[in-house]
């Protein structure tokens, strides 16, 4: 089931997961200093695509991120009006994870951002002082048990992952939105990012009808349907073959040889045998 307008209903979800509220004076000297780290930590990661060079504009990447740095899921909250800067302005947020952690003294185990990201020919800059940071308002903040169920439904839509052979080769980022009514049902479910790969987006969606149904939320929870979003990677590109590197090979065979001389003046295993047990022990060093 797919909404008619899933990056709108992905934006909606998010917001309706993390109310926004505007930021403070109050804010501590530590919260304004960690905003400034993870602006200029983006700004760190430099990408602009060679084949937009010339093209300006401005993308607002919403973002969340957990406690410890990992980001949970990113879309964008404003468009510059090309597909080329858009598309880098995502991989810009998804290429800076981990991102520094809170101060203690932020309790969320979640936390959504806007960041604008600024083209502007060939370069691009994350203003240091445009990063905002929504939090949930006091007395609303998402409960222990409401944040382990989030994680649990993640982990359980993570196992059920297939890669699809008509994709063996290719690799791309996905990100789905989900909706689950108190006893764990399905209720609609969309493409918050795509990967440009049909068979991975059908993957995609796949994956989350696959695992209907899900752990009910916890009876604490306040809505009758709950807003999940998973970001997650397709890759399916070769592996680097295992073993030794010709140059640990080389020392191997090296050693063998010696110790083959030695055992010619002293009797012990035999050639093959030590062979055997030497790469025995070594296998994958």
């Amino acid at each position: 089931m797919q909404m008619k307008f899933p990056l709108l209903a992905a934006l909606l979800g998010l917001l309706a997961a993390f109310p926004a509220h505007a930021q403070t004076e109050s804010q501590s000297e530590s919260i304004k200093a960690w905003k400034a780290r993870l602006s200029t930590h983006i700004a760190g990661y430099r990408l602009f695509p060679a084949e937009a060079l010339g093209q300006t504009g401005e993308a607002r990447v919403g973002f969340v991120i957990d406690r410890s740095g990992r980001l949970v899921s990113r879309a964008l909250a404003a468009k510059t009006g090309s597909r080329l800067l858009d598309d880098a302005a995502l991989e810009i947020v998804t290429r800076a994870q981990p991102f520094p952690a809170p101060p203690s003294e932020l309790k969320e185990e979640t936390f959504y951002f806007v960041v604008p990201i600024v083209f502007n020919g060939r370069q691009f800059q994350v203003p240091t002082n445009g990063l905002v940071l929504s939090t949930p308002a006091s007395g609303f903040a998402e409960s222990e048990a409401m944040a382990a169920w989030r994680k649990a439904v993640t982990e359980h839509v993570r196992r059920n992952i297939v890669f699809p052979a008509k994709a063996i080769g290719q690799r791309g980022d996905a990100g789905v939105i989900f909706v689950v009514d108190r006893s764990g049902k399905l209720i609609s479910n969309a493409l918050v990012e795509s990967t440009g790969i049909a068979p991975l987006d059908a993957e995609t969606l796949a994956m989350v009808e696959r695992s209907a149904p899900f752990p009910k939320p916890p009876a604490e929870a306040k809505d009758d349907l709950q807003r999940v979003t998973i970001l997650l990677t397709f890759d399916g590109t070769p592996r680097p073959a295992a073993g030794p590197s010709p140059e640990r090979e080389k020392f191997l065979q090296s050693w063998i040889d010696d110790q083959a001389k030695l055992n010619a003046k002293s009797p012990g295993p035999s050639d093959t045998k030590l062979n055997s047990m030497l790469r025995s022990i070594c296998r994958g060093c």
